[in-house]
């Protein structure tokens, strides 16, 4: 039941998101949608490959290819439904350089451009979120950076109250309370752990480090 209850939420943020999402069509159309045809058929040669073949193809290929399309994109200023610059995002985050897919990310989110259709319960501001989630906790585990990126996008993400599901705010609170604790930033970390609760009371599971945290600075 929760389990429905959180998709049929998920549901209704992405189509609140589509919503709102940019409707202009590119100046010149035709030419446009042969890229996008272009780009599908690249795509089409991804299906039945394993997942490390997927990622090299499109690292050593398709990123190539279609990265100086979305920042030439984005340099001239214009504005309209791109999917190219999305699915590039996409590609990006799926080979792991979030940095720069984050970069195609916040003037994408900025536009509020769409996800593709394959992509029917997620909005865009969540996939980047998602994704630059798992991304902070495998660096974090590694004993790797994760700034900017984490915190620029989690500053971001309350700023502009990008439409995900409360969840992953809980999330990135209780990450962001990882790395206070890390830099021995104590009552940062527990302000971040006890907002994820509030958020997110069953599954931000932060009572532990809370109290160990109250006790150390005597609360």
């Amino acid at each position: 039941m929760k389990a429905k209850k959180a998709a049929a939420k998920d549901d209704q943020l992405a189509q609140s998101y589509e919503a709102e999402s940019i409707r202009q069509t590119a100046e010149d159309y035709e030419q446009f949608q042969l890229l996008v045809n272009a780009l599908e058929q690249d795509q089409k040669r991804l299906s039945g490959l394993a997942p490390g073949d997927k990622d090299k193809l499109k690292e050593k290929e398709l990123i190539p290819k279609y990265l100086p399309i979305a920042e030439s994109y984005l340099e001239s200023g214009d504005s309209y439904r791109n999917l190219v610059l999305v699915e590039v995002i996409i590609m990006l985050m799926d080979v792991g350089d979030i940095p720069t897919a984050l970069e195609l990310a916040y003037p994408a989110l900025a536009q509020k451009q769409p996800m593709p259709p394959r992509f029917k319960k997620v909005n865009l501001p969540t996939f980047v979120c998602d994704n630059v989630l798992n991304w902070a906790n495998a660096q974090l585990a590694r004993g790797e950076p994760v700034e900017p990126g984490f915190s620029m996008t989690f500053d971001t993400l309350l700023e502009e109250n990008w439409k995900v599901p409360r969840e992953v705010v809980a999330k990135f609170h209780k990450i962001a309370g990882d790395i206070d604790l890390k830099n021995d930033q104590l009552e940062h970390a527990l302000e971040h752990f006890v907002r994820a609760t509030e958020i997110d009371p069953a599954g931000a599971k932060c009572s532990t480090k809370i109290n160990q945290l109250k006790k150390k600075l005597d609360r």
